[in-house]
């Protein structure tokens, strides 16, 4: 099978310099035209339809009435071939790698729907190349400590130097359960974006669900002084996918309690008005930053912009929490404070 060479950018320019000739192709058909019609009229002259005078006026008439029109076809093809230019111009600047670059041209014709086209395409080029680069950033940041603590908690103690061997195999285990969680973070993220990501819907009582969640998260509060209440007047029953909305919970409450200062409390409230379950999630912390709150539900993004791994990992908790409340055709928000307030609302 013939493969074909890459188009070099001097062939794009060359293309594109090409343009010009659009006018003088309008111009070749409207001579064309007179050339035709000045045969169709030199023969009905030599069949007798109509006189040598009137034959003879009918040329100089048509004459300058089909220049006058190549006139016009080129002063129209020159606005066409500028804004062709354009195009071709922005599409070598995109080929050779920058993604800023837009076509400016605004018509109203299939050459504008083009262009406009063209537009949209590199900005959703440009937005997942912005995604990759922030997520390729955001995984080797994270994975970056926890391999330097493991590397570091393995050459003591094969070199003999770790004080307390058991401690050192503790703090690796820790370190492999958080670069496990990351894992798993991006393969469900990365299901949920592919839209590969399907629930297992049955009956489930909302606040029971809850209250698991919070029993498996206790231990982890705890040792950051940190306290789960339960708040709900009733049970909330609904179709969901108990084991992804249950993950939603523990992302919510593990966030919480992180950013709730010692000694304070997260509660957890629930209940149901016109068909909706309600569940927020409320701790005493500073809440989130005004200029936080537009892209918390962006994947990769965090409060922290050092990623210290005491306040988080990659950054995808509330992104996931997203992608699974939308999947239940719910809706996930940001609430005011004071303290950091997240709500969801699901149908029954």
């Amino acid at each position: 099978m013939a493969h074909s060479e890459p188009t070099s950018g001097a062939e794009l320019q060359h293309r594109a310099h090409g343009m010009n000739r659009l006018g003088r192709r309008f111009l070749g058909a409207n001579l064309a035209v007179l050339g035709v019609a000045m045969m169709m009229i030199a023969i009905a002259a030599q069949t007798m339809f109509i006189s040598g005078h009137d034959q003879r006026f009918l040329m100089w008439t048509l004459i300058p009435a089909v220049m006058a029109a190549a006139l016009v076809a080129m002063l129209l093809a020159r606005p066409v071939a500028r804004d062709a230019k354009r195009i071709c111009s922005a599409a070598m600047k995109v080929a050779d790698g920058d993604l800023s670059a837009r076509t400016g041209v605004r018509r109203n014709d299939e050459l504008g729907e083009a262009a406009e086209m063209f537009d949209v395409m590199v900005d959703r080029l440009d937005t997942v190349e912005k995604e990759r680069s922030l997520m390729l950033g955001s995984i080797s940041h994270d994975l970056r400590t926890p391999l330097a603590a493991l590397r570091a908690a393995v050459e003591a103690i094969r070199d003999g130097v770790a004080p307390d061997p058991d401690m050192y195999l503790i703090g690796m285990e820790r370190q492999v359960r958080a670069l496990s969680s990351l894992v798993d973070d991006l393969q469900l993220h990365s299901r949920i974006v592919s839209g590969t990501f399907e629930l297992n819907r049955t009956r489930l009582d909302l606040t029971e669900l809850a209250d698991e969640a919070m029993e498996t998260l206790r231990p982890l509060a705890e040792q950051r002084r940190v306290k789960l209440l339960l708040e709900a007047e009733q049970r909330v029953i609904l179709d969901a996918d108990g084991s992804q909305l249950a993950r939603v919970v523990r992302n919510l409450l593990d966030n919480a309690s992180r950013h709730a200062p010692p000694g304070s409390v997260v509660l957890v409230q629930i209940s149901q008005a016109d068909g909706t379950a309600l569940l927020r999630v409320i701790d005493e912390g500073a809440g989130f930053p005004a200029d936080f709150r537009d892209r918390a539900f962006e994947p990769f993004t965090r409060v922290d912009e050092a990623r210290d791994l005491r306040t988080g990992t990659a950054g995808l908790g509330l992104s996931i929490a997203k992608g699974i409340v939308t999947a239940h055709s719910g809706t996930v928000g940001l609430g005011d404070g004071p303290g950091g307030i997240v709500e969801i609302r699901l149908p029954l």
